[in-house]
């Protein structure tokens, strides 16, 4: 690894710690990583995504959902008639894990220390944020369908995608690719919102806040109660109960 490439992952791992990254500052951090993880891992499909966001149709994620979208092929036929699958729907593809071990992985290579190798971690959680506002702007190729990443808001935060069976049309299987919960806690029950065109933006407040692209200009205020409330959805600070 060059000199340049550990000064920047440095730079980014005293944001990391501080909180003060945004969804700007993870996109170059894969970048640059990327071609210091091995083949396959997470890190270099997420800079692939970056390099070719049209599709993407071989790696970790599109592995992952092989398994699951072939047994639902099978299947269908079988829930069509009023069948049951005895298969507990999933809640992740293990993306999540493998960013953790990834992201781990990367800092004790140039010799950082202090990473906290925790999910509920608050850095953790923020790097998980802008993770999925930046994967929403990409698409899979499972098969012969390009299927786009899809974001809801609401008591979690979720990137998913649905596959259609080739047998039936418009019967559908939704896979969650990411998953982050308690990001609103006194969201009403069953109250999600889909959200496109979103970018993770960091506020003086401490928090980060996802605000359509129309609203991220050079002269976008960093104080988040200058935006108004139906274009800013924030992560919220469970520590402090924000």
């Amino acid at each position: 690894m060059n000199s340049y490439t550990k000064h920047h992952i440095h730079k980014f791992f005293d944001k990391y710690l501080k909180r003060e990254f945004d969804q700007d500052d993870v996109a170059l951090f894969i970048v640059l990583v990327r071609d210091y993880t091995p083949k396959p891992s997470i890190f270099r499909e997420l800079g692939d995504f970056l390099a070719h966001p049209e599709q993407k149709n071989c790696g970790v994620v599109i592995n992952n959902f092989k398994p699951v979208t072939s047994y639902f092929e099978r299947k269908t036929e079988r829930v069509m008639d009023g069948g049951k699958i005895p298969m507990e729907r999933p809640l992740g593809l293990g993306v999540l894990e493998d960013v953790q071990q990834s992201l781990g992985a990367i800092f004790k290579e140039v010799e950082i220390s202090g990473f906290v190798n925790d999910k509920n971690d608050p850095s953790f959680r923020d790097f998980i944020f802008c993770l999925i506002f930046m994967l929403s702007n990409f698409r899979l190729k499972i098969k012969n369908q390009l299927v786009d990443m899809k974001v809801n808001f609401g008591n979690s935060l979720s990137l998913s995608v649905s596959y259609e069976s080739s047998k039936f049309e418009r019967n559908y299987i939704s896979l969650t690719v990411l998953w982050l919960n308690a990001v609103w806690v006194t969201c009403p029950s069953g109250f999600t919102e889909e959200l496109k065109g979103y970018i993770a933006r960091r506020f003086s407040n401490g928090l980060l806040g996802a605000i359509p692209y129309e609203a991220d200009t050079n002269s976008l205020s960093t104080n988040m109660e200058d935006i108004p409330k139906s274009q800013i959805w924030p992560l919220v600070d469970r520590r402090v109960g924000i």
